[in-house]
């Protein structure tokens, strides 16, 4: 009985070593072919690897691209699907599809694929519009930043992330007024932020609001007193003395 028990651990432990070995094989190949921009080749073994470890994030992220740069745009939603249903961390597989498709040299597959994505898979719209909120603020677009800074408020309207990226987007649009009046919102809900303080400090005093630039920069200087600061207000004083 033990011998047939360790025959049996043997026969296991071997046909274990084949497919890791097929495994890594077939890695190898669906490599080369996704260097080499072979993307139906790349694409089909990817699949093949995902039968066998259906939750390998690193292997969608290419499948993805892979189907991306292919032009199937529905079989790459179909990954992103598996990927969920496998357990892969969302925000890890995004990352890996943004960081891939600028390597290849093609950013825009990662916004076509979100933007697709947002029809295949409406259960994750919301994930999907705060994924295109940083693309288009990473592009510096300010009219898409603003567009999706506002679909994220309107799920979560005192959200100060999301009113910060929506004074950037107006920032990002020339439109400093806009931003000012986000910024004093964020200030409505925490009035000791920081960063916040600094930027309406630094546009008052841009736009000759003395007196502003003055008030808000004292009450950053309350929290964090830094040299910049410092020397901010020391200007500012000289400034209203002189008017």
């Amino acid at each position: 009985m033990k011998k047939i028990l360790a025959t049996i651990t043997g026969i296991c432990i071997s046909l274990a070593a084949m497919a890791t070995s097929d495994y890594a094989t077939t890695a190898a190949k669906a490599q080369r072919f996704f260097d080499a921009r072979e993307w139906a080749s790349a694409q089909a073994l990817y699949g093949l690897m995902l039968d066998q470890k259906p939750d390998a994030d690193s292997v969608y992220v290419r499948a993805i691209v892979a189907s991306s740069m292919l032009g199937h745009k529905q079989t790459a939603s179909h990954f992103l699907t598996d990927a969920m249903k496998a357990g892969v961390s969302f925000s890890r597989l995004m990352g890996g599809v943004k960081t891939v498709a600028f390597e290849v040299g093609a950013p825009s597959v990662y916004e076509d694929f979100l933007l697709r994505s947002q029809k295949d898979c409406p259960w994750l719209k919301r994930a999907i519009d705060d994924e295109l909120l940083n693309y288009y603020m990473f592009r510096n677009n300010g009219a898409l930043t603003v567009e999706y800074a506002q679909k994220m408020l309107s799920g979560l309207p005192d959200s100060i992330e999301y009113l910060s990226d929506l004074a950037e987007g107006y920032i990002a649009l020339g439109d400093g007024d806009k931003a000012a009046d986000t910024w004093k919102r964020i200030l409505s809900l925490d009035p000791d932020n920081y960063q916040t303080l600094l930027k309406l400090g630094n546009y008052c005093d841009v736009t000759g609001d003395w007196l502003g630039a003055t008030d808000y920069l004292q009450r950053a200087a309350q929290i964090r007193l830094t040299p910049y600061v410092a020397k901010r207000l020391a200007m500012l004083d000289t400034v209203e003395k002189k008017h």
